[in-house]
């Protein structure tokens, strides 16, 4: 559980939340739900936000006044569809004086989310992720494809065979395990549905620069005239 909750925080908050894979929907089995909460929670609470700057600093600003905005506003259309926030939120950030003009967001987890709300199916820009529960296996692969987003997903387990299941059934183009966020340029880059198409990296991507021709030439004997021909068939 803890190597996941530290995982959990470095896909969720690196970057402040601002990467295309970042992740934005955590999804925890039953058994362990309550500790892993708990325990993401508290480590969320104890991130540094500050100047990016400074070496102490674990999550800096948003890009923008207006991506502030939106990830208050997020934050509190998710409180009002019945989300409860475990930590963060949209109130002001505690930084010092000289940043007080800066875009600053707490990290902020919104505990018990549903396909059925915004925030569950909205991506976020921003260092704030969902959280929510499920029961089996089955669950969990339906809850992850719910969205239409589908670039990268990430499975914590022990269990070698259900990486592997679950890692197939997941609807997403970049899938790790018991990892987040690592890429090398021979492996392809890319999302399914709403995340897009096409390659970045590997042979995928050089594919992307070619232009196949195709040519096609007639080797058979005679001739070959199509509508003097009753039993001509295309194909």
């Amino acid at each position: 559980v803890d190597a996941a909750v530290a995982g959990a925080c470095f896909a969720a908050f690196l970057a402040s939340g601002q990467t295309c894979v970042s992740a934005k929907r955590i999804l925890v089995a039953d058994a362990i739900f309550e500790e892993f909460a708990e325990k993401f929670a508290r480590r969320t609470d104890a991130l540094r936000v500050g100047d990016p700057f400074e070496s102490t600093t674990d999550v800096g600003p948003v890009v923008s006044g207006a991506a502030l905005g939106s990830a208050r506003a997020h934050v509190i259309n998710a409180a009002a569809d019945g989300a409860s926030i475990l930590s963060g939120g949209a109130d002001p950030c505690d930084v010092p004086e000289r940043l007080r003009n800066g875009h600053f967001l707490r990290p902020t987890i919104l505990g018990g989310a549903t396909p059925a709300m915004a925030c569950f199916q909205d991506e976020c820009f921003a260092p704030v992720v969902t959280l929510s529960s499920f029961g089996d296996e089955a669950e969990a692969v339906s809850l992850a494809n719910a969205n239409a987003h589908a670039l990268g997903a990430g499975i914590w387990t022990k269990d070698v065979a259900r990486a592997h299941r679950v890692a197939a059934a997941v609807n997403a183009g970049i899938v790790w395990v018991n990892a987040h966020h690592r890429n090398a340029p021979d492996a392809p880059w890319g999302g399914f549905l709403a995340s897009g198409v096409g390659r970045e990296n590997g042979h995928e991507a050089q594919a992307e620069y070619t232009a196949p021709k195709t040519v096609v030439i007639r080797t058979a004997a005679g001739a070959e005239d199509w509508f003097a021909d009753s039993n001509a068939r295309y194909g």
